[in-house]
């Protein structure tokens, strides 16, 4: 009894939490303690205006969705507002495009949105994706990749759903300045939001190591209880503050430059194109007023200048470059220390492929406030921070390892590929979980079970399948096994006609995005 009273003597009030860092990072993760903590905490965001964004990875996950249409959420977070301000475009899933074989692509969805999943003989088995590996099918008849085949898109506000069908998962492909502006201007309208405009510049510390307040170079010092760094790959809190190792990817991803530029596209697309290059993989994201586009590379194979070559050549006119970014792929040890949290490019970075960072800052902060954060968080216990440290750990080493199966291709056209693809690349976890698959189809199993992180069985299943990586012997053995082959071919066949049959009410054009999602007729021109 006397150790509890003495511990609860310890513990501090969290009134006041200091973002340092605006940006994308900086303000989904004012927006996140803004909607889910209480009345009375105050958020104070410290950022320089002058400290340009990043710019990477201008495409979301589907967890961005959620963000922006949260009920009741305080910050009045709107989509069709949100769409309108920040010109962005709805995101289905991404077109891979000479990964595995040179002129062939495949599709990666952001959910099936079809069949009845998950038989015997446990709910995690996935009888229906593993039927496309017993039969060599291209993952093409699911209803959200039919909709990026055919360029369409069924947006929830309209009328048009197919009543068969469940709503359309969707993510969205943005300009990060805009959004940026936009999430600022609607957290600065709550007077429970305080924006400084500021760099960092030092920071000071009690006895005990804990941030006692950060000081802007204009000599501005702002208190806190709790610090949040968003300062991307400069880390002035997590980083200096604290002793702090780095964990690199290098080795496992030899990606490291990314050469940014943008065009003009006529047909707004659904999906983000994920196209590979000789030496790397060339982005392409549409937004309602341009295309964003980069290629990420490896700088020990060509510089900037054969990149830009490169490119040109492939898309047939000059490019205008606007950054060539460089990058190292890894994640810190720690990510929470005393009363700083880390989330963004200050925590971990690994390439632009499958538009990780935005999903995994939004995942580690809401992780942190949903199961961790308390307004009286004992941050003497190191035993809760250990523990997040560790689940955010596994979950970058999962992020890490699920890039790395993108790059497990034939391709030997270039010493790039030869290398990305080899053995030596891959983590001692992915090596075991081939190993595994080698024997049995994969399960929900191999990942950790149903995790926070979403980096779920189906997705894994879906670059399995595109880049065959899968045995169709194993698998149809495994079904028949089971008692499930008949079965799954029957409701495959039927299922595959609805859902075509289903696409003729779903569309998408560019008057679409212009008349701000009113009801729409059905049959107005395609993209």
């Amino acid at each position: 009894m006397v150790w509890w009273n003495t511990f609860k003597i310890k513990m501090k009030k969290i009134k006041n939490i200091v973002i340092v860092g605006g940006g994308t990072a900086g303000w989904i993760t004012a927006h996140n303690f803004l909607n889910k903590t209480s009345r009375g905490v105050k958020v104070t965001v410290v950022a320089a205006p002058e400290i340009p964004t990043i710019g990477v990875g201008e495409s979301t996950t589907g967890q961005f969705n959620a963000l922006i249409n949260l009920k009741d959420n305080t910050t009045d977070l709107n989509e069709k507002e949100f769409l309108k301000e920040t010109q962005s475009t709805f995101k289905l899933g991404i077109k891979h495009t000479d990964w595995h074989t040179v002129g062939k692509s495949f599709y990666s969805p952001l959910a099936d949105n079809y069949y009845e999943e998950y038989k015997y003989p446990h709910w995690t088995y996935d009888n229906y994706r593993i039927y496309h590996v017993a039969n060599n099918l291209a993952y093409d008849e699911t209803l959200q990749s039919q909709l990026m085949i055919n360029g369409r898109v069924h947006y929830q506000g309209t009328k048009s759903a197919y009543k068969h069908f469940p709503k359309i998962a969707v993510a969205y492909h943005l300009d990060t300045y805009k959004v940026g502006n936009y999430l600022k201007r609607k957290a600065t309208s709550l007077k429970k939001c305080n924006y400084v405009k500021g760099e960092v510049v030092s920071f000071q510390q009690d006895s005990t190591g804990y941030i006692k307040s950060v000081k802007t170079k204009t000599g501005e010092l702002i208190k806190g209880d709790l610090f949040i760094d968003c300062s991307g790959f400069s880390r002035v809190l997590i980083d200096k503050a604290f002793s702090n190792k780095f964990i690199s990817y290098q080795d496992n991803l030899l990606v490291n430059r990314a050469l940014t530029f943008n065009t003009q596209e006529k047909k707004i697309k659904n999906y983000t194109h994920a196209w590979a290059q000789r030496y790397g993989w060339l982005w392409q994201i549409p937004t309602q007023q341009r295309l964003g586009c980069g290629y990420v590379y490896s700088d020990n194979f060509i510089n900037v200048d054969k990149a830009q070559q490169e490119i040109e050549s492939v898309l047939g006119h000059k490019i205008t470059p606007q950054k060539d970014i460089k990058f190292h792929a890894g994640r810190l040890e720690n990510f929470w220390i005393k009363n700083v949290l880390s989330t963004g490019l200050s925590s971990a970075f690994v390439e632009p492929l499958e538009a990780t960072s935005i999903h995994a800052t939004l995942l580690q902060i809401t992780h942190f406030i949903e199961n961790y954060y308390k307004e009286d968080l004992p941050f003497e216990c190191e035993l809760l921070s250990q523990q997040y440290n560790s689940e955010i750990a596994q979950m970058w080493d999962t992020i890490r390892d699920f890039i790395i199966f993108h790059y497990i291709t034939p391709r030997k056209d270039t010493r790039f590929w030869i290398e990305s693809s080899s053995e030596e690349r891959r983590s001692d976890k992915l090596k075991n979980l081939l190993n595994i698959w080698k024997h049995r189809m994969p399960r929900t199993v191999d990942y950790g079970g149903e995790n926070f992180y979403n980096l779920n069985n189906g997705l894994w299943y879906q670059i399995a399948i595109g880049m065959k990586l899968l045995n169709p012997t194993l698998a149809k053995k495994e079904l028949k096994d089971y008692g499930l082959y008949d079965s799954t071919e029957i409701n495959y066949k039927w299922l595959s006609k609805s859902i075509k049959d289903a696409i003729n009410t779903y569309t998408l054009t560019n008057d679409y995005y212009a008349s701000l999602f009113e009801p729409i007729d059905s049959k107005q021109n395609l993209v």
